[in-house]
């Protein structure tokens, strides 16, 4: 048995979200529905590529924003926690995921606001044996993590309960690059009433 070790998410880097389950379509990425401003913030599997949807930050669960860097960053830049708030570069700092208010087994991307309870927008992250990742919510009241549909094209993604036996549960999580644009360290992650 592998020791588990720390999630290696850092506030201060854009990371992708791959599955190990599907070789011909395993990133995590937002569809494309309506453009920016209007899209669903629903999730699909795709091929990686240079796209801002498969760029996802991780913010700690608790913590206001997520300060810049100092300009000379400390190697040891991962979070102590394992709940997080997550966004991805494509649809800004102020659509973070969620779970679906109408089919707990779909997580969304949608703007958060004052009158949401945490549960629903805090996601936990832990290790599997083989050093792969779940990422999951328990809004529901059973913890169900991000994993790939029944469909054929193997592109769904859905909210399934934890099972250790099902390998489409399992994600590999890799820095992309440092988050440059201001508005990410700016904007709370955590919206508060006007």
């Amino acid at each position: 048995m592998t020791t588990p070790s720390q999630p290696p998410f850092s506030p201060h880097h854009f990371h992708r979200i791959t599955n190990t389950s599907n070789p011909s379509n395993p990133t995590l990425d937002v569809i494309n529905d309506a453009g920016r401003q209007n899209s669903t913030g629903l999730l699909k599997l795709t091929r990686e590529g240079y796209y801002s949807g498969q760029y996802w930050s991780f913010t700690p669960s608790g913590t206001p924003h997520c300060p810049p860097q100092a300009s000379k960053p400390s190697r040891d830049t991962t979070s102590t926690s394992n709940t997080y708030r997550i966004r991805t570069w494509w649809l800004g700092p102020n659509r973070q995921l969620d779970v679906y208010a109408d089919d707990t087994s779909k997580a969304v991307l949608r703007r958060a606001d004052a009158t949401d309870t945490a549960n629903a927008l805090d996601w936990s992250v832990g290790q599997w044996e083989d050093g792969t990742w779940w990422i999951g919510n328990e809004a529901s009241g059973v913890l169900k993590v991000l994993d790939v549909g029944e469909r054929e094209d193997r592109r769904e993604v859905v909210l399934s309960e934890k099972d250790e036996g099902k390998k489409t549960q399992r994600w590999r999580v890799e820095v992309v690059r440092e988050i440059d644009e201001q508005e990410y360290h700016e904007t709370p992650i955590t919206p508060t009433p006007e």
